[in-house]
């Protein structure tokens, strides 16, 4: 017997959720019948993958290291299947970007009607996070490129810079002494640190989006660390005069292995010849 790719399916969405039953809800069957297929490919593999315990499950050490694997066994049947209709001759099939949101609201517009064009049936899925962790989801086949703001360099990805942004303290006229910004960001650590006492501010306002930086910070609420990209989008905001900044670096990630055919060639040209 070999293994069936819909298990696979099921132990992927299973080793995410870390329940059996939020995963039969996401995927659509019953649990008997997901517990089945996950029993079926731990017959198949030889070994335990999944660890019950009374407040979900956890992966062992075979589960940790198929996850891994089973991301690229699916790519690679996937591309066998989809990449081409042979009847009518139309390219199929699905690509993920990692990116993350407010990069996408900037970025997207420049390539993706182009792709859309070229590429009618082709599907396009978007996962969105911090930076950092969409490079990891490009390491590890989750998705097949990555709009990445200042990616750490890596062994099995190729990195092609598209454009340069600045983040910088951005005000509007008469704003609140309050400064409003992500902490999540290594920008924003790398800029208050440089900030020191130079700007006294009163208070703080934290948010994990941009756009609700900016849009406050228009209000006057505060100022505002931003990307240049971002704060152009609002015409009264200006620069804090000697304010640090940090230059960040968005580029194209991507596992070179993964597109070695001519549509995923073709994805990686338009986006590199997109005029950011």
């Amino acid at each position: 017997m070999s293994l069936m790719m819909d298990d696979v399916k099921y132990f992927i969405t299973v080793s995410e959720t870390l329940n059996i039953t939020r995963a039969s809800e996401i995927i659509g069957i019953s649990q008997p019948a997901l517990s089945y297929a996950i029993k079926r490919l731990e017959n198949e593999l030889g070994g335990q993958l999944l660890i019950r315990l009374k407040n979900g499950i956890k992966l062992t050490k075979l589960g940790e290291e198929f996850k891994l694997r089973s991301r690229r066994l699916i790519y690679e049947w996937e591309q066998a299947q989809n990449l081409a209709n042979p009847e009518t001759g139309l390219v199929q099939g699905s690509y993920t970007f990692a990116i993350h949101p407010s990069v996408a609201l900037y970025t997207l517009e420049f390539f993706l009607p182009k792709l859309q064009a070229e590429f009618p049936a082709l599907d396009f899925k978007f996962s969105h996070g911090l930076s950092r962790e969409m490079t990891e989801k490009i390491i590890s086949w989750e998705a097949d490129f990555g709009i990445i703001v200042n990616p750490i360099r890596h062994p099995d990805l190729v990195i092609r810079k598209l454009y340069q942004d600045e983040v910088t303290i951005f005000y509007h006229k008469g704003a609140n002494e309050k400064l409003i910004y992500d902490q999540n960001l290594a920008q924003s650590q790398y800029i208050l640190k440089k900030l020191g006492k130079k700007k006294n501010f009163t208070g703080e306002i934290h948010t994990g989006n941009l756009e609700l930086v900016a849009k406050l910070t228009s209000l006057g609420l505060g100022y505002g660390l931003l990307p240049a990209t971002i704060a152009s989008q609002y015409p009264k905001l200006k620069r804090l005069p000697q304010a640090p900044s940090f230059k960040d670096e968005i580029c194209l990630v991507y596992r070179p292995e993964k597109h070695n055919n001519l549509v995923s060639k073709k994805i990686i040209t338009v986006i590199k010849e997109a005029k950011f």
